[in-house]
């Protein structure tokens, strides 16, 4: 399912499966999760806000151009100079590759390369019967966890893993209160992993009351409308409550000038703020009130390889993610997007080439 021309509705089409060469490992695609990034490429720009755009071919990215970059699949065949890998075995894709020559990429940040060669976002993926991967290292066994869930490990699991990582969750105790904003795919997966690795209180915000009522299924102490001045007032009294001040740390993955805007407004002092979403637009700060309060804000991307193994062992360890999956077929991508824009998806979408 390809897109022939920005901002238009997707298109089948068919080609010859694609030859490994050299280390490259051909993956027929099992599963492929639907991200709401996918949305910002298919209409070809990202919002910078302030009327500014960031079109997807200034990364040199033109239709016909095949998205998915949450894959997981069976190898079926190998170039001849591939190792470590074994055919008829299933994996799970770390999709960011980077050039290794760069200096994110010598400083351990691989995942922002200044020249990556992202699968489904920068190369063709995985919105397709098969999608190859330049080098066996790039794939993770995941025996025990079923390819419609380890399929999203390499996004939305892995940059809510990443994001929650940044905190010094192993100090937060039952009295402090981790503020999740959204509950979409990454934040349900985010609440569910932030159970698991700290004792805070979960705290959700999202305006969908069908999101917020799968956020307290998934063990969410509260979940808020944060379109409703009364719920935000509700969320800084249920913080107080516990710890006589304030959020001790915000997770955004909606990304947009409202969203950042409750994350800091709610923050205790020396509390911080994750940065995830991409929804887009610009964000007035006033300055003094950063210092006076010590706020930290800092944007967080998808994660490492090595962030992802760990998350994989984590899951094969036992830690749970019961986030709602929808599973379509290939065919469905369009109409699996275009539900995610309308905002009706709980959980995530899964593709089943």
């Amino acid at each position: 399912m390809q897109i022939v021309e920005w901002g238009k509705p997707l298109e089948l089409r068919v080609a010859e499966a694609p030859e490994p060469k050299g280390g490259e490992i051909l993956i027929h695609v099992e599963a492929c999760g639907v991200c709401h990034s996918d949305l910002h490429i298919r209409q070809g720009f990202f919002d910078l806000g302030n009327g500014h755009k960031f079109p997807i071919e200034a990364r040199g990215v033109y239709p016909p151009f095949t998205m998915g970059h949450e894959p997981a699949g069976t190898v079926v065949a190998t170039g001849p100079n591939a190792a470590n890998v074994e055919i008829g075995k299933s994996y799970v894709i770390y999709p960011y590759i980077e050039c290794g020559n760069c200096e994110p990429c010598r400083n351990g940040l691989a995942h922002i390369c200044d020249t990556p060669r992202i699968i489904g976002t920068r190369v063709h993926g995985a919105y397709s019967d098969y999608v190859m991967v330049p080098d066996a290292k790039y794939l993770i066994e995941h025996d025990g966890i079923e390819s419609e869930l380890a399929c999203l490990l390499a996004c939305s699991g892995l940059t809510s893993f990443s994001a929650l990582k940044k905190l010094d969750l192993g100090r937060m105790t039952q009295d402090d209160t981790l503020l999740i904003i959204g509950a979409g795919g990454l934040g349900l997966m985010a609440v569910c992993l932030a159970r698991a690795l700290c004792k805070a209180r979960i705290a959700v915000a999202d305006t969908d009351p069908a999101k917020r009522r799968a956020a307290l299924g998934l063990g969410a102490a509260a979940a808020i409308d944060n379109g409703n001045k009364d719920d935000v007032e509700g969320l800084r009294a249920f913080a107080k409550a516990h710890n006589g001040s304030g959020v001790a740390a915000t997770v955004d993955f909606v990304g947009s000038s409202e969203t950042m805007g409750l994350g800091l407004s709610v923050l205790r002092k020396g509390g911080r703020h994750i940065h995830v979403g991409l929804f887009g637009g610009a964000y007035s700060l006033s300055l003094p009130p950063l210092a006076f309060r010590m706020l930290r804000a800092e944007g967080s991307y998808v994660g490492s390889l090595d962030e992802m193994r760990e998350l994989v062992r984590l899951v094969q360890g036992g830690l749970e993610l019961p986030v709602p999956i929808t599973t379509r077929r290939l065919e469905e991508a369009e109409s699996a997007l275009n539900d995610l824009q309308a905002g009706s998806v709980v959980g995530r979408i899964v593709l089943i080439p």
